[in-house]
């Protein structure tokens, strides 16, 4: 995501990084990336999170530091005008300046799933909206808002579907009718994910991937995609989702590129740290054998058998 953002963007930038353990903290400072900035966990924590950190899993408590740390960076970095949170499975093929752009007068981002018809019915549990690419603008209603965010996902996130709440996501669901000054992405480059893909065509144009609804003919430029599912299974090899369909040409335009990214990436890593795991081992038995299993039926349909 980092190298991606260093590929397209047309302005400085500050990259906050939030990191979960002391191998990241390290590894980075190591590394001393460029518009990289790091706050470990002993900086960022408050007894409010050191609280409920103990009931909550690993993601469940990612999910509670989100609106906590664009507070912490609010509150400590006073010459912000604003914040992006960007989750960290963000591969950027575009600018996103004309997505910040879009913002306008308003205070608050946030973006839309847009599921695909079959996949409609994770919004139930899931939500309406995603938080991968939100903005909040460090003035007294965006500030607002996040506060009331943040002691809301102090009080409950978790990893099932409870009382119409669902981790720190579903509260989105009815901020634009809950809150002034909050907006709704309107450009489809911004949030292209597995759960929505499904609706767009794509071809690649000089140095950008353009898409565009399969009734339409309208097209747009891709900024971001989520990989979210996205595994590696060796340095080599990779499952790209363990549930949603894709079709051959997503994989060629959008996944391989990002595959070739991460092994950049872990060639720069093993620089740094030579014994560095990148996880392969955390793939369950279950997920390597629909890999494997969707890799035969591959080489069958390619043969004609």
């Amino acid at each position: 995501m980092y190298r991606s953002l260093v590929a397209n963007c047309s302005e400085d930038f500050n990259l906050w990084v939030l990191c979960m353990d002391d191998l990241t903290y390290e590894l980075l400072t190591k590394m001393c990336l460029p518009s990289v900035k790091l706050v470990s966990l002993k900086e960022f924590e408050s007894p409010e999170l050191l609280k409920v950190k103990t009931e909550r899993s690993v993601a469940e408590y990612s999910w509670t530091c989100a609106s906590n740390f664009i507070r912490y960076l609010m509150s400590n970095e006073r010459s912000l005008e604003m914040v992006v949170y960007l989750d960290a499975d963000l591969y950027f093929f575009n600018d996103p300046k004309v997505l910040v752009e879009e913002l306008g007068d308003n205070d608050i981002m946030i973006t839309e799933h847009r599921y695909t018809g079959k996949y409609a019915k994770a919004a139930i549990t899931n939500g309406k909206y995603c938080v991968q690419f939100m903005v909040f603008k460090n003035n007294k209603n965006g500030l607002a808002v996040l506060d009331w965010w943040r002691l809301a996902c102090l009080d409950w996130c978790f990893n099932y579907l409870d009382n119409n709440r669902f981790g720190d996501q579903k509260y989105l669901d009815d901020w634009m009718m809950r809150f002034k000054g909050v907006y709704e992405l309107q450009n489809l480059g911004g949030g292209v994910a597995p759960w929505n893909v499904q609706q767009y065509l794509f071809e690649t144009s000089a140095n950008d991937v353009n898409g565009r609804l399969k009734n339409s003919k309208k097209t747009w430029s891709l900024i971001f995609y989520h990989f979210h599912g996205f595994s590696l299974v060796s340095f080599d090899k990779y499952l790209p989702t363990n549930y949603y369909d894709l079709s051959a040409q997503v994989k060629q335009i959008i996944y391989l590129p990002y595959f070739k990214a991460l092994q950049k990436s872990i060639s720069l890593v093993k620089v740094y740290d030579s014994g560095f795991s990148f996880g392969y081992s955390k793939i369950s038995y279950k997920e390597r054998v629909y890999y494997w299993f969707k890799l035969l039926l591959n080489k069958i349909s390619s043969r004609g058998l």
